[in-house]
């Protein structure tokens, strides 16, 4: 039952990262959770650990939308994989530099693990292909 319940509320995340619904996003945030974005080593931790990635990744790309291809729950972690899409229409720092609005579509590989607790997510790792993304946005960077 709780895997059915875990896999449902990391449904209901995308769904509302593909509405661009930040209320519910936030609502998933605690005060001891955790953001790390594998490709920057960068983590964001409290309660608005899980909405500040997504308002920063909204920032960069407007319309972005994540396809979900696979979500496994187990006890209480789920692991997501799938395509990430968007218009580079703002400033993205990353750690190539500041990357400006280039206009350029992208589409990005990612898996996220997630750990649920009491409908919350206390941890999530967010896995993408930074390189990928990179040679999309700005392929005078890439050596």
């Amino acid at each position: 039952m709780i895997n059915q319940e875990n896999e449902k509320l990391i449904r209901g995340l995308y769904d509302a990262v593909n509405r661009k619904d930040l209320k519910t996003i936030a609502d998933f945030g605690a005060p001891e959770s955790e953001w790390l974005d594998v490709p920057f080593d960068f983590t964001t931790q409290g309660v608005n650990a899980i909405i500040d990635p997504w308002k920063s990744w909204f920032n960069i790309f407007p319309d972005a939308t994540c396809e979900v291809r696979s979500l496994v729950a187990i006890d209480d972690y789920v692991i997501a994989q799938g395509i990430g899409r968007g218009t580079h229409r703002g400033v993205f720092n990353s750690p190539a530099g500041e990357l400006q609005p280039s206009g350029n579509t992208m589409q990005v590989n990612f898996c996220d693990v997630y750990r649920i607790k009491n409908g919350k997510i206390i941890r999530a790792d967010s896995y993408f292909d930074f390189y990928g993304l990179l040679k999309q946005l700005a392929p005078n960077k890439v050596v």
